[in-house]
């Protein structure tokens, strides 16, 4: 072989081996290069957005608290859901408040309205009343971190005044929780004795509710007689639970008023005076007193018993307790009430009788409230009767 085709070869050898080390070592490091480069720089900008936050570490703290406090200001103004009890007994203090009256409403399954966050939802999915609800269908129930609106639309037939309607106007307007009426249709009453006083007509009221963390649901306040567990039984407030006839049926119990074992006196919570509730042996001896001030209703135990030989009555609310013995041929306890002042005034006493002896018991009930009754007799056993 030549020593030019020698030179030759050599010089081919070298390309080779400069062009190999390029695809193998060089051009891999420099892609490793140009990646760590564009890591950096990424790095590097985040990296100077933190630093821009740190040094801005106390206004954004002061944003921050200020938005999640505007948020709950806006939460406040609805409740956490729309659940028929309250929805009820917001529509019957509406009744009390003004010269108005619902002669129909129309209760709705719950539907969602709005996701915060994430816009209105696409067709009307009827959810429950609870914290737990459907978005699509079930793509957003499975996330506890959303806070969803749920709006109602009740469908109300009304009658009453002119002057009453604005009231209730004003009310819906004025109200804690934010509600709206879409739909309103006024009649004046034609055979009302002045047609252009008293109205009736009908409209949409919408309720709204925003479920989602930390959101607790309102306890209802319902206050009105559960009925009774025998319903072959007569009445549980003003009427008998015993078709017996007495000595008492004359003249309606009216000997108790001034010839009594117990007296309850059931007044407003919020007078200046009592407390809401007393509960005597007598009203003269305070020993006897069991009493509560709370603006609710309370549970009232009255155990009627035999022990030594003797009869016995105890009244019980909560762990206040009084006894006293009976030496009469019956027990006869009078219920002083009074109608309520407005829609804020939910005291009164829920009555459980056990009667384990075989003298008859007599309620006479006096002044009580005739829509909302401030005595509830419930769960009875043993002999007993209402007047």
């Amino acid at each position: 072989m030549k020593k030019s085709d020698i030179k030759i070869l050599l010089v081919l050898a070298g390309v080779l081996a400069v062009a190999l080390s390029i695809f193998l070592y060089a051009r891999p490091k420099k892609e490793e290069i140009d990646s760590l480069n564009a890591q950096t720089a990424q790095l590097t900008a985040q990296y100077n957005d933190l630093q821009s936050k740190v040094d801005k570490e106390d206004e954004i703290k002061a944003e921050t608290e200020q938005y999640n406090k505007d948020f709950e200001d806006v939460l406040k103004d609805y409740p956490a859901d729309l659940n028929q009890e309250s929805t009820v007994m917001f529509l019957k203090g509406v009744e009390d408040e003004n010269e108005f009256s619902h002669e129909n409403v129309t209760l709705p399954t719950d539907t969602e309205y709005y996701v915060l966050g994430s816009g209105a939802v696409s067709g009307d999915a009827s959810v429950s009343t609870d914290a737990s609800v459907s978005t699509d269908a079930s793509a957003s129930s499975e996330s506890d971190d959303q806070y969803i609106v749920i709006k109602d639309a009740y469908e109300v037939d009304y009658k009453g005044t002119y002057e009453g309607l604005k009231s209730y106007l004003a009310y819906i307007a004025d109200y804690k929780y934010r509600m709206t009426i879409s739909e309103i249709e006024i009649n004046y009453e034609a055979d009302a004795e002045d047609p252009t006083k008293v109205i009736n007509g009908n409209l949409v009221l919408n309720g709204y509710a925003i479920s989602g963390p930390d959101r607790t649901p309102d306890e209802p306040n319902v206050n009105v007689p559960e009925g009774k567990k025998n319903i072959f039984a007569d009445g549980n407030t003003a009427t008998s639970s015993s078709k017996a006839s007495t000595s008492y049926d004359a003249d309606g119990a009216a000997e108790i008023i001034t010839n009594h074992d117990l007296v309850v006196l059931l007044e407003n919570a919020g007078n200046d005076t009592n407390s809401g509730i007393i509960v005597a042996a007598s009203e003269a001896d305070s020993s006897s007193y069991v009493t509560s001030s709370e603006n609710a209703v309370s549970d009232l135990n009255v155990d009627v018993y035999e022990k030594d030989g003797k009869n016995y009555v105890s009244y019980a609310i909560g762990s206040n307790k009084f006894e006293k013995e009976v030496t009469s041929n019956d027990v006869k306890v009078y219920v002083k009430s009074s109608a309520r002042v407005n829609a804020d005034d939910t005291n009164g006493v829920n009555v459980k009788l056990t009667n384990s002896t075989t003298l008859p018991v007599y309620f006479k009930v006096v002044d009580d409230d005739a829509s909302n009754p401030r005595f509830v007799l419930g769960e009875t056993s043993g002999g007993v009767k209402v007047y």
